[in-house]
């Protein structure tokens, strides 16, 4: 009984709101990219790429299309090129589809085979697909389905996504589902206090109090406390890196090699924003990206 309380306090104090699909018309105007700024060309070489076999391509334009960003809005159109990104087994594609069809967005709903589509872009090593299956094992307040869940927990804090950083980082400070271990907790959240995460800093400080009680921790607990004074300061030209963004994606793709009218699939998986040129990061990339702001920027 105390585990299933546990976690489920746990679990409702970090789950924020539903995935994205649900609040994309919400906040569709606020996140979008491409207002003052002419994405018209990126985006139409990324459907050239998208129809030669890209999975990356075909997500990003079924996003424009879904949310009206760079592109009219056009729901025929944006499950047009998921599909696209679906067969190629794309995990962003496959993820987002999966969100799609749990949440009744663009396509009506069928939670079936939205967990057929999520348990793929796991075995695709998504991040944000084993972050939100971790979550679907951990509401069931089952204990056979604990090691599982940290499991994936474990793989999608390994790829730097924060809101699995921040799970697991509990689990472990509180010793649910896992050996407790402070010194593993505090080391998940001092990363995410240095990567910008403000929300996990009265966690730091609550794991630093508790490991100043252990005179073998001195050292780790001056180390936190200095990270707990740290004033992590982002500063982000984002309306004037769009089209070097979209540009480094479609550049990125096209140096692959791998997508022209021969193509016969994508072996890249998600999008990074590698050899970009911008400041972009993909160390926030939250549930999973539903728009081209999340994807290019890596924050929500």
């Amino acid at each position: 009984m105390k585990f299933l309380i546990s976690s489920s306090l746990i679990v409702l104090s970090l789950l924020a709101a539903p995935t994205n699909a649900k609040s994309i018309d919400n906040n569709a105007e606020a996140n979008k990219i491409c207002t003052d700024t002419d994405c018209s060309r990126e985006l139409r070489r990324l459907m050239r790429l998208a129809r030669d076999g890209s999975g990356d391509a075909a997500a990003f334009v079924a996003m424009a299309y879904a949310t009206g960003d760079g592109l009219e809005q056009n729901t025929k159109e944006a499950v047009r090129y998921l599909r696209i990104g679906v067969r190629q087994r794309n995990a962003m594609a496959v993820f987002l589809m999966s969100d799609w069809l749990r949440n009744g967005f663009m396509v009506e709903q069928d939670l079936t085979e939205a967990n057929r589509l999520l348990d793929q872009a796991v075995q695709l090593n998504h991040g944000p697909a084993q972050y939100s299956k971790a979550l679907q094992l951990l509401q069931t307040e089952d204990p056979a389905y604990l090691p599982e869940a940290v499991k994936l927990l474990e793989l999608s804090a390994a790829q730097r996504l924060s809101t699995s950083m921040l799970l697991l980082a509990q689990l472990k400070q509180h010793g649910v589902g896992i050996e407790q271990d402070l010194p593993g907790a505090a080391e998940l959240y001092k990363r995410l206090v240095l990567s910008g995460q403000h929300s996990a800093k009265p966690y730091l400080q609550e794991v630093t109090a508790l490991l100043a009680n252990d005179t073998q921790h001195e050292l780790l607990v001056k180390d936190l406390r200095e990270i707990e004074n740290i004033e992590v300061i982002r500063v982000s030209g984002q309306q004037m890196q769009v089209n070097n963004m979209l540009e480094g994606l479609v550049n990125r793709l096209n140096a692959s090699g791998q997508f022209d009218s021969r193509s016969v699939g994508s072996r890249i998986r998600g999008v990074s924003c590698e050899q970009t040129g911008s400041n972009c990061s993909s160390t926030r990339p939250e549930r999973g990206a539903s728009s081209l702001n999340e994807v290019l920027t890596g924050g929500q």
